[in-house]
């Protein structure tokens, strides 16, 4: 019972002490809390450092990411992400299209050796959009079995951790001899603005905005037993939170609530850690190879077709990082690649693309799977 208490605290824990090392400058420029999060995960797992219930990991991947989607949501300003600069949306459409292409390709590949081929490229679309947040809703969506999303999830973890090496080391300095270097700007309020700053959290919005989540999940629930006379149509539920949080950022009261990143961001953290405890790579050699391979083929295919896109749009490199990141790893990822190409003028455009990008996931992730699935 008491490796369990220990587990719960770590889950808890860990990510509130992971954002106050963070805003205390104590973690260095290329570790995000979401980098040390999922870290701190997959070495509990793989290390086999103390017994973990596994059931309880997966319950807070599951619960975490229903609250964590709407208050990720919440700050999207979709007005505002329309007035976008026009490469910055054509960098980012070129990305998602990539992933759209990559995914459709790895699947047919696929079609003959993996029966849930469709679900795998429906989860991978999401993830190449918005980032992990949407891999999970878009597998829960599509009843795809916890062992799958679970093995799906290693195989992310594995590759994008390999590729995230490959963008704080020597990537950006290969891209910059085939893209245009960035030709920098004056900064404007918006586009010098960090993605956390020092001021303090607004528990009291906060309170808020998880008691509004808690509605927009009731809400989407109760919907759905109305139509459909029971829980079963996931993706129904997963559709009305993105589209009920969604219609709430467009509401003032709710854009002037204070931390509602933030919020979401501590639920996000809370999921990578129980992700990364889930994450055990001894299970993808023993079970997961051809995941491994699938996740691989659509991962790489779309950075390749993305860096070919951007070369005849002639997308600079800055943006074609930024854009990049924002679609494969999500908006907390931001940071990262700012201090790695020492650009701050794209902060605000990276996290605008990457709300974008969770925002959209769900629905592309959800119908590419059952499109895929009646083409092949």
């Amino acid at each position: 019972m008491h490796w369990l208490a220990i587990q719960l605290i770590i889950l808890l824990g860990f990510p509130f002490l992971s954002r106050r090392m963070e805003r205390k400058g104590l973690l260095p420029s290329w570790l995000s809390p979401v980098v040390l999060c999922y870290a701190i995960g997959i070495l509990i797992s793989n290390l086999h450092l103390f017994p973990l219930d596994k059931e309880l990991s997966t319950s807070f991947s599951e619960i975490t990411i229903v609250l964590a989607i709407p208050l990720l949501l919440y700050g999207t300003q979709l007005k505002k992400l329309g007035r976008q600069a026009k490469g910055t949306l054509i960098s980012f459409g070129l990305c998602v299209l990539s992933g759209l292409i990559a995914t459709t390709m790895a699947a047919f590949f696929f079609r003959d050796s993996l029966d849930n081929y469709w679900q795998l490229a429906g989860m991978l679309t999401g993830i190449y959009t918005g980032g992990t947040p949407n891999m999970q809703a878009i597998g829960l969506a599509l009843g795809t079995s916890q062992e799958t999303i679970i093995l799906v999830n290693a195989a992310d973890v594995f590759w994008g951790g390999l590729y995230l090496l490959l963008l704080t080391s020597v990537a950006p300095g290969l891209y910059g001899k085939i893209l245009p270097a960035y030709q920098q700007k004056q900064a404007t309020e918006t586009g010098s603005h960090a993605i956390h700053t020092a001021y303090p959290i607004n528990y009291k919005d906060a309170l808020k905005s998880i008691l509004l989540t808690l509605l927009v999940v009731g809400i989407s629930i109760g919907s759905c037993l109305l139509i459909f006379g029971s829980m079963k149509q996931v993706s129904f539920i997963m559709l009305m939170l993105t589209t009920l949080s969604l219609l709430a950022s467009l509401i003032p009261r709710v854009q002037k609530l204070e931390n509602t990143f933030e919020t979401g961001e501590y639920f996000l953290l809370i999921f990578c850690i129980a992700l990364g405890m889930l994450a055990d790579f001894s299970e993808i050699s023993g079970m997961g190879l051809s995941i491994l391979y699938f996740t691989a083929i659509a991962l790489f295919s779309t950075i390749l077709l993305h860096l070919v896109f951007a070369y005849f749009f002639k997308i600079d490199r800055d943006l074609f990082l930024f854009t990049s990141v924002a679609a494969i790893y999500g908006p907390a990822f931001i940071g990262q690649i700012s201090s790695i190409t020492r650009n701050r003028q794209l902060i605000f455009a990276g996290i605008a693309m990457g709300l974008l990008g969770y925002a959209i996931g769900n629905y592309l992730g959800i119908s590419m799977a059952y499109l895929i699935r009646e083409m092949f």
